[in-house]
């Protein structure tokens, strides 16, 4: 594979396809976790849903992948763009984010220009490999941050003084617009990044597609991302539950008053309201876990609370040595109250959101947090860019 140098663009326009607008609400798929259940139903039934179709959860192969095509293109529900920056606005009741989508060198990932904050889970990278390998196509954007960076902020506004190409309403409510940058002003926008960047969605996406590019022995290849300034970003978290009938949870609720404090809530999804606290629920009770000074190490990254929940509570107290592979141990994204059902689980425990920048920091000191450790906004869709992988 190749190796990432001055001569290798860090990012190269973007070649594919984008939905027409008519149809962008029926090919757009947003994350599972941001729909209700109606709402993944309606995804489902629709033929020219990109999730739906040829997602990860299809169980599509590269028959299925170009049939999905071939129903876009009769319908016209696709356009081809050709060496394209596309500038992307998400926008919701209380959120807005602009940034930019184009393509990274998988190479850049391979030594370290685009740093991970989080530990991939092994299951999950083999499965996105072999879907990779089935498909043949790139329709998930892996989503970047970049530190502020003052000129590119410009020239994104500039761009969006005009009407949108594509804008559209996606399942979700969420609005979409975006603006087609094509020539120089693509290529100006791309060699504008040279610095690093960090991955905030798509850890498992761009493992996989390095695996896959060395496997196949492919030279230089890209992978299609959206980008976002760090102050466009909001971080959320994500609740660790854990299924397991040996777990005594009686004596787990005498261990924690030891070592915690542990005070009562009357929430039936306790959220913690500042950093070093829990939420917590067993046996059908939820609590507030409080974690003492005297507890908290002066490491910028062994005091992350989703490292505390692990490091104080989760190996300790029941065992969970490694969260990359422990089958009992599942992640919820703290969405909504309507995304967790605590009582699912034996115990469940939801962390404190980390910071923009302690995440960064955790990257920059090429430290890995525990798998699922942030749940990032702007989350981008699938289907909201689509490519051929032996494009």
């Amino acid at each position: 594979m190749a190796e990432w140098s001055a001569v290798t663009a860090l990012l190269a326009p973007f070649t594919g396809f984008v939905p027409v607008a008519e149809f962008a609400s029926r090919v757009v798929g947003p994350s599972r976790s941001m729909l209700s259940a109606e709402q993944q139903q309606s995804s489902r039934d629709d033929e020219l849903s990109f999730r739906s179709s040829v997602g990860r959860g299809a169980g599509a192969d590269h028959t299925n992948a170009m049939e999905w095509m071939r129903r876009c293109h009769d319908a016209g529900a696709l356009a081809a763009v050709e060496s394209v920056v596309l500038v992307h606005r998400l926008e919701r009741v209380d959120y807005r984010a602009t940034g930019l989508i184009a393509e990274v060198s998988v190479a850049a990932y391979d030594t370290g220009l685009i740093k991970r904050h989080e530990t991939t889970i092994a299951k999950t990278e083999r499965k996105m490999v072999d879907y990779m390998q089935s498909t043949r196509l790139y329709g998930n954007p892996v989503a970047l941050a970049h530190h502020e960076h003052p000129e590119v902020a410009v020239a994104l506004s500039a761009h969006t003084q005009r009407p949108p190409d594509v804008e559209f309403d996606a399942i979700d409510g969420t609005h979409h617009s975006m603006w087609i940058v094509e020539g120089a002003d693509a290529e100006a926008l791309c060699s504008s990044f040279s610095d690093v960047l960090y991955i905030t969605d798509g850890h498992h996406r761009l493992a996989a597609a390095s695996t896959l590019a060395a496997v196949e022995g492919r030279s230089d290849p890209h992978l299609p991302v959206g980008l976002f300034a760090e102050n466009e970003l909001e971080l959320w978290a994500y609740a660790r539950g854990v299924r397991d009938a040996s777990i005594d949870t009686g004596e787990v609720l005498k261990v924690l008053p030891r070592h915690f404090s542990l005070e009562d809530s009357e929430l039936a999804v306790p959220r913690p309201t500042r950093p070093h606290e829990l939420g917590v629920r067993i046996d059908g009770r939820s609590y507030i876990l409080t974690v003492p000074d005297d507890r908290i190490p002066v490491d910028t990254y062994d005091k992350l609370d989703v490292n505390l929940l692990q490091d104080l509570i989760l190996e300790p107290v029941l065992g969970v040595t490694n969260p990359r592979t422990d089958a009992r141990l599942s992640f919820i994204a703290d969405t909504s109250d309507a995304a967790h059902d605590p009582d699912e689980f034996d115990v469940w425990f939801l962390p404190y959101p980390t910071a923009v920048r302690d995440v960064m920091a955790v990257a920059d000191m090429g430290r890995a947090m525990p798998p699922k450790s942030t749940f990032f906004l702007p989350k981008l869709p699938s289907g909201l860019i689509v490519r051929t992988i032996d494009q």
